[in-house]
Parts: structure tokens; sequence; C-alpha cells
């Protein structure tokens, strides 16, 4: 897709490219971030459905094989919150709040009766429902009025205190406590968010600002806890985090604002992220596409939050994706097609990678995949559902209910579980994950790329241990239709298999015997001390990231995530600790060229020698315009070496033998004498403050530098292409 290399998980050096694409799995080096290394299947594989809706009615063969076979979690109620507020009364004596009396009845109604008995039948599947409910404009804005079902008069919304009065009163009479039978009533929720997607309607669509909503978030909350103080409360559920929009000033005046004004009383943050294969311009009258956030943008996205999370309130608060997929305006609203699905489906399990290679940050991540979702048809069924009536697709009649092809991702990924170990990709387009779990081994492999790609995958770490069986599921369009392909593979621990266009595959290897994940690699991350810095290239950006905990074997990625133009470069020099380190000239996923500007990241390979507790980064582009959002470090603290066939590194070549500097000193000029390695490469000059003076490719074995019109000092020359890195000193008198 691009020349450029990174990879999820580790980043590792350059590799020429070669027609398959090499990965490592290290089956015996268990991966934990922060403190995790668990894979958690309620935190990511979700549908956006809760227990009790009436979809399942008449539905329960389907219910019992999304949850008991394929091992799925009912993730988001929006609508259970609004409906029985619309339902409330008003107390008589404290007008613009909900009668205490009427919630301590209907809520014992609620869990006793509708839900102890009249979903009794449900009661063996509500460990799967790990729910987060959620508040709408309607009815909870204040100015709004309760719309009864009955037709009976409703009652006025007052205040923000109003709205969360009844939602603190909600959560504690509706759902049992802890401990309780189920005949008690629905657990109680774990999060809860304050509003969906609030900036569309009343500032994108209405007269309210941003700092209003905000305001009404943290009046929200302090209602809310002054009855229920264990929910989890988050916003503000931004319908489109284009932080770079407008210089970036989408950024400051919204999702920068409510950390400042709303954060230090939310529990986490929450984001909604979507693909488009084809996205609406020109009014609506005309479509492009694709338009994706997958790939670097994401990256781009999360470290952002995260940053300034960590300056503004010393930790990284965690952040919840309520929804996310892939839409297509084109087709969007018209009759079901399979290839509509495969547009929202071919978004899920790279974004899902995306998201479980920040497990301690993300509390849940919710495809926005809902059952039946008839209260969302118009004159056509809504898009984006679980099932379908069979009438729908060609060929076929009837009325009954049936899956739609959105299945499949359920089902591709419906046996992953067990403790991840190391897998490295050479190739940044390629995302992959991997678990252990007793003898089984699973490995999840998602192709970015608008074209087919053959992975070379290399087992590591089983030693004697016989790999007895291999499947594989492969999900990718085929003609106009998603189809997952199950298949078995001949045993072997360095096998190839091609990857569709926009695919995942998800590899299951049974072992002879229980795979030993005895050595272990932790990953931390660290948080540069400014973010968001605008890019001058007359002088260099500095950054510190400081104490780094080091051990015997390290490994390092410096993550640079940065929004400027099109037409503007996007290969900076950075010297870390005052050495040049190769930039790779790839990032993953595509190039953005339909958006008005790049966002995304370069994730770069630091050499273990050159880390420090404390380490100074300086960043140079060669041209002004845009900003640097984000600057952070992962640093892999590994018991023993990790190596591979992937491991080609970044080669430092030897100063003294191989890069020939003379005369130095000099006043004058110097001749420099470039290895065959380098070749294809630039040659750079830094002073002592890190400020590139000077970059030329490489065009001839010998290169003369002519250096007279710079002050006299000590200067650093380096040379470097993407394989190979050299640097030395050059004292000018």
């Amino acid at each position: 897709m691009k020349t450029w290399l990174i990879i999820i998980g580790l980043v590792i050096g350059y590799h020429v490219l070669a027609q398959n694409i090499d990965v490592d799995i290290h089956l015996n080096i268990q991966h934990t971030v922060g403190e995790v290394s668990q894979f958690e299947r309620k935190k990511f594989i979700n549908l956006h459905a809760s227990l009790t809706e009436s979809d399942w009615d008449g539905e329960e063969d389907k219910l019992k094989y999304i949850l008991e076979d394929l091992d799925v979690y009912l993730g988001r109620d929006n609508g259970s919150l609004g409906w029985n507020m619309n339902q409330s009364t008003e107390d008589p004596e404290n007008p613009g709040f909900v009668d205490p009396s009427y919630m301590i009845s209907q809520g014992k109604y609620v869990r006793e009766t509708v839900y102890g008995i009249n979903n009794a039948s449900r009661h063996a599947y509500e460990s799967r429902a790990d729910i987060l409910v959620g508040g709408q404009e309607k009815p909870f804005w204040p100015g709004q009025t309760t719309t009864p079902y009955t037709g009976n008069p409703g009652w006025k919304i007052t205040s923000a205190s109003t709205s969360g009065d009844f939602m603190g009163q909600f959560f504690n009479e509706f759902y049992r406590n802890d401990g309780e039978p189920s005949s008690k009533g629905h657990p109680r929720p774990r999060f809860m968010e304050i509003i969906n997607e609030p900036l569309y309607e009343l500032v994108d669509e209405g007269d309210h600002t941003p700092t209003e909503v905000f305001e009404y978030h943290n009046e929200v909350a302090a209602a809310i806890r002054t009855h229920n103080q264990n929910i989890l409360i988050g916003g503000y559920t931004t319908a489109f985090p284009y932080f770079d929009e407008n210089n970036f000033n989408r950024w400051d005046e919204r999702m920068k604002l409510f950390y400042d004004i709303a954060g230090a009383n939310m529990d986490f943050f929450s984001i909604h992220l979507y693909d488009f294969n084809k996205h609406h311009y020109n009014n609506g009258t005309a479509f492009h596409g694709p338009i994706n956030f997958k790939g670097s943008r994401i990256e781009a996205t999360f470290d952002m939050m995260e940053q300034y999370s960590q300056l503004k309130f010393g930790k990284v608060k965690p952040m919840l994706i309520s929804e996310f997929g892939g839409r297509d305006h084109s087709i969007e609203w018209k009759e079901w097609t399979p290839i509509r699905d495969w547009q929202f489906i071919k978004a899920v399990s790279p974004m899902w990678l995306q998201f479980m290679d920040r497990p301690n940050l993300i509390l849940k991540t919710i495809p926005f995949v809902v059952t039946k979702a008839e209260w969302g048809r118009t004159s056509v069924p809504y898009p984006w559902r679980l099932m379908r009536q069979a009438k729908e697709a060609d060929g076929e009649t009837g009325e009954q209910w049936v899956f739609t092809e959105m299945i499949k991702i359920y089902e591709l990924w419906s046996q992953v579980n067990g403790s991840r170990v190391v897998s490295k990709s050479e190739n940044p387009d390629i995302l992959v994950d991997s678990y252990v779990d007793g003898n089984k081994a699973y490995f999840i492999a998602s192709n970015l790329n608008y074209e087919p790609e053959t992975i070379h995958m290399h087992l590591l770490g089983t030693d004697s241990n016989t790999l007895l069986k291999v499947e594989v599921k492969h999900l990718h369009l085929a003609g106009n239709s998603p189809v997952l392909d199950t298949n078995t593979l001949t045993p072997d621990k360095n096998m190839t298999f091609t990857l569709d266009t926009e695919a995942t595959a998800i590899f299951e290897y049974t072992f002879d015997q229980e795979l030993n994940t005895g050595e272990s690699m932790k990953e931390t991350k660290y948080y540069a001390d400014v973010y968001k810095q605008e890019i001058v290239s007359s002088a260099p950006q500095v950054f510190h990231i400081n104490s780094l905990t080091l051990t015997d074997h390290n490994q390092a990625t410096l993550r640079v995530a940065f929004g400027r133009a099109h037409t503007l470069s996007k290969k900076p020099q950075i010297l870390v600790n005052g050495t040049a380190v190769a930039v790779p000239t790839n990032y993953r996923g595509d190039d953005q060229h339909l958006r008005s500007q790049f966002f995304g990241m370069l994730e770069i390979p630091v050499p273990d020698d050159l880390l420090k507790a404390n380490n100074t980064i300086s960043i140079q582009f060669p041209d002004n315009g845009g900003y640097i959002s984000s600057v952070t470090m992962r640093v892999y603290n590994s018991t023993i070496e990790i190596t591979g066939p992937t491991d080609v590194g970044i080669k430092k070549i030897n100063v003294n033998a191989d890069i020939k500097i003379y005369p130095n000193p000099t006043n004058n000029y110097t001749d420099i004498v470039i290895p065959e390695e380098l070749m294809t490469g630039s040659i750079s000059v830094f002073n002592t403050n890190g400020v590139a003076l000077y970059n030329e490719k490489i065009t001839q074995k010998k290169h003369r530098l002519l250096v007279s019109k710079y002050p006299a000092g000590i200067y650093l020359i380096t040379i470097q292409n993407e394989k190979y890195i050299g640097s030395q000193r050059l004292v000018l008198q």
C-alpha cells in the first residue's frame, strides 16, 4: 500500500520487501500490557443489545447460539433509561423532579415481575449481560417534556439535576443488589453514558454550545452520585472524533474542552469510530471513499486522548468505544444486501486488534450491530442489524427472521481465548495478535491493504511440542458477499497463507502438550512532558520522556503522531538523546488522501543502547505547518532477548570501520566515504541542539560536505536509510 513499516504490538526495523510478509509468533513469551495479559471476551466480543429487549422474543434459538455457542456478550442498552423516564410521574412535593414513590413501586415491578417472572427463561444468560446504559437528548435535556405511551400528559425536565436524580434512582430501584437471586431483578449495569452523541443534535443541529453540554455532564454526574456511587460514568460519547479538523481547533473546542470542564468528574471517556467505504459530499449529492479510521489514524486519536489525560490528571483515564464499525453512505438507507454488511464487517476485526493492543486502557468495545431494530425502520429496515427477514434477500421468501451476514463477525472470533503472547509482523498493514490457551494457540491476522497479501508465519518457542492440527477461519469478500471459509491445513510451524483484500483470518493451532509461556514481556507506555506542538521547520520540537524502567532486555517504540497537509513531509529527522534514529516511511493503514489532511502516527524503533531512564526526543520536519499531536513511547522489558525471522532490525554501522570522514577536525570541508549498505540513503548534519542543518540524498560513493558556513563547534553527521544507520562526530574549528 505504501513504503512504510510498523507492526501492532512491537515495532521492528525495515526488512527488504519480499513476496511474503514474515510474522513471528512467540508462543513461549507472555505479553503483558500494564497488568493485563488475559483475553477478556466480555470487554471486546460484544453485541449492541440487551438481554431483556423484545427483539429476542421468539428467537430463543438464536439467542442461545450467539451467547453460548459463539461466546458473545451483550453490551449496550440505550432505550430503557429514556423509556422509563417517559413513563414516570412528577413529584407533587418537589415539582421538576421524579416522584420517589413511583420509582420505588415501578422499580420493584420491573425487577420482580418484568424480569424476575416474565423473563425467567433468560436468567441463565444474565452473566452475558455486561451492560452499558445510555441517555439520550430526549427526554433528558432540560426543556424536554416526557411522553408517556398512555398518551397522558407528561412533565417538564427543568434541569440537569432533574435528569441525574432520575438516573441515580433508576439504577438503585430498577436493578437488584449484589448477592440477590435472579428473581429479584436484572443485575445492575457497570457503565453509564450521560447522553449519546450530544453535540450533533444540540450544537451542530441546535443552538447550544459545547460548554453547556459539558457542564450538563457535571451536573448529571453529581446528581447520580447522590444516589449511586458505584456505577462508572462517562462521556461525551462523541460521534465524530475528528481531532485534527480545522488545524486541531476541533480538538481544542470539543474533546479538550470536555476534559477541561467535565473530565475530572468522568470515570471514562467514550467515543464512536467508523470507517466509511463511501462518504457523501457536495451536500449529499455525491460519494467518495474510502475514508478510514482504522490504521494510524486510530493510533493518533487514542494517543492524543491518553497523553492529554496524563498531563491533565496525572493518569490515563480509561476509554470506552460504545459504537464502531464500517459504513457506506451510498447504500446505507436502501434495501438490505450482503455487500452492505461487508462494508461494516471489514472494519470490525482490524479495529478490535487495535483496541486489544491497549487492553489496560479500554473498558469495553461494542460494534454497532443491533438485533432487529424495528424501532429504526423507515421506508426500509434499519441498516446495521444482526437479523433480517428472509424475504429481504434475493431468492428467499418468508417473514421469519434469519441472521444477516453480521453473524460472521462473531463466528470468526468464537474460539479465541487465553493468555496473550508476543507476535510481530514485518509489515504495518498486517495487524496481528496471538493467545495461548492450554494446548491451543490462536493467531489473528488482518489485512489493511486493498489487495491480497501472503503471510509467512513462524511459530517459535514450542521446542519439541508437536503441532497436531491447524484450522483457519478466513473472513473475506467473494463476489458481492462476505464468506467465512473454514479449512484444516497441513500442520506446519512455518506455513504461508494468503489473506484476501481487507480480510481477517484466525488460526487455531493444536499441540500435543500444553504450551509453556514461561518467559515474559512487560509493556509499559510513557508519555512526553508536552503535546500538540506546532511544527516549525527552523527549529526542532523537543520532548522529554522520563522515568523509564529498563532491564537487561529492552525494546522500545517511539510513537510520534501528527496532523498536516498532504503536500507536507511525513518524515521528520528524529534524535533520541542526541543520536539520530532511522525513521520508517510506513504507517498503519492508507494514506488518507480523501481527507483534508493526514492525521496519523509514525512508530519508530529505538535501539536499546540509546535508552535512558530520562530521555530527550528532538523532532524536526523540513517544512512548516501542522502539529505534532502526541509523543509517547512503548517500552518492552523481557526476560529473554526476543529474536526471530522478522528481527533484521535497524543495523548500526561501525562508524570507525565503515564510515570514513576526513579531514576531521576541519574548517572548510570534509569528505565522507559512504559504505555500500548506505548508498540508498541520505546525509544529515545536526548541531548540538538537535537542529537539522543539512539533508541531502546520497548520489555517489564519496560525498564532499562544505562546512565553512557553520560556526566552530561539534556537529553530528548521520547517514541512514531504512535498513542501516551510522553517525560520526565532526569537529569544526
